[in-house]
């Protein structure tokens, strides 16, 4: 039982990883350079938003309107804010936590997710059912 399992997590993550390309960001923490890697769907059109010495937001936009982002745009306003702003425990650990996940559905009932890493935000939203798993994946690659 086991190696069925195995093998069938095996073939599910190889098909998952054909459906994507390899994006990078580059931003600044404190005075150091960072850079990391996602792992997206491929399809996506890329918008980049920047402000100034403030940060800046990549969001791959993809035909049926999904989106996933990563910014480092001080003010942290990202796609999800209004929808981690309606719960105040949420709200606050935002602002208040230096790592956080938050996620859950829209009132469309597609998928968003939000996590932060430091001065770091990246999620995705408006995914629906038969996109959340390469989405998750996708948020789950950073490196």
């Amino acid at each position: 039982m086991k190696i069925a399992f195995i093998i069938l997590t095996c073939f599910t993550s190889c098909a998952v990883i054909k459906q994507t390309d390899k994006v990078r960001f580059e931003y600044y923490s404190g005075t150091q350079r960072q850079k990391v890697v996602l792992s997206i769907p491929k399809g996506a059109t890329l918008v980049k938003i920047t402000a100034g010495g403030e940060g800046e937001e990549h969001r791959y936009w993809y035909a049926d309107s999904s989106v996933i982002y990563i910014s480092n745009l001080t003010g942290s306003a990202t796609l999800n804010a209004l929808l981690i702003n309606r719960e105040q425990s949420d709200y606050n650990r935002r602002f208040m936590s230096d790592t956080a996940s938050f996620t859950g559905t829209d009132e469309k009932g597609n998928y968003w997710k939000e996590v932060k890493n430091g001065n770091l935000l990246y999620g995705y939203s408006n995914v629906p059912i038969n996109k959340k798993e390469i989405f998750n994946y996708a948020i789950t690659s950073l490196r």
